[in-house]
């Protein structure tokens, strides 16, 4: 029988998965971050993936579809390393880990590696409104992942993997390839989109 995540006894890490939302928010503030897109579109979801003053500064683009991804894979680790632990405390884990991505990624350090490393040249980081977009992501894709089991979600992983590489010519895991060893060849063929 599945193991219900809205359950009584699992409130404590549903509230702690928003309270930790809210830090995220706060430190962003305290970094600087804007609230949206600064060129003053407020359309919730942009098409642009590359080279582009909107990427990542709505609520929606198509780099949404890596964080969904990310929300699976926190999912499974989590799911590894704490096995013992309800959903409801995986989840927690699992958006606690997103946020501090979020955070991290919006260091003046890992913009200046997306920019160095990635086609991404116009990079500046992400909008709060952005980043609680990807957190939402990553909420779905944790649903997703305990919901299909572990190799159904891995076919759906490699599947948006897929689409997003035919798509915008990147994906999560070339993503994080591209911040730890960069391949020219791999930015020259984003690059000629």
């Amino acid at each position: 029988m599945a193991e219900k995540i809205l359950s009584k006894q699992n409130y404590l890490p549903l509230v702690l998965s928003f309270a930790v939302a809210l830090l995220m928010v706060v430190l962003l503030y305290t970094q600087g971050r804007i609230w949206w897109c600064k060129l003053g579109d407020y359309s919730i979801y942009v098409n642009e993936a590359w080279n582009s003053s909107h990427t990542s500064q709505h609520f929606l683009d198509p780099y949404t579809f890596t964080h969904i991804l990310h929300g699976v894979m926190f999912f499974w680790l989590a799911s590894l390393i704490f096995s013992r632990l309800s959903a409801a405390w995986r989840f927690f884990i699992s958006v606690s880990a997103e946020a501090a991505w979020e955070v991290l990624e919006n260091t003046n350090y890992i913009i200046d590696k997306y920019r160095e490393n990635t086609a991404s040249l116009d990079y500046f980081g992400d909008s709060i409104f952005n980043s609680i977009g990807d957190v939402l992501s990553c909420s779905f894709g944790v649903w997703i992942a305990f919901k299909l089991g572990w190799w159904k979600s891995l076919i759906f992983f490699l599947l948006v993997e897929l689409f997003l590489l035919w798509w915008i010519r990147d994906g999560l895991l070339l993503n994080i390839l591209m911040l730890i060893y960069p391949l020219d060849s791999v930015k020259h063929w984003q690059m000629n989109i």
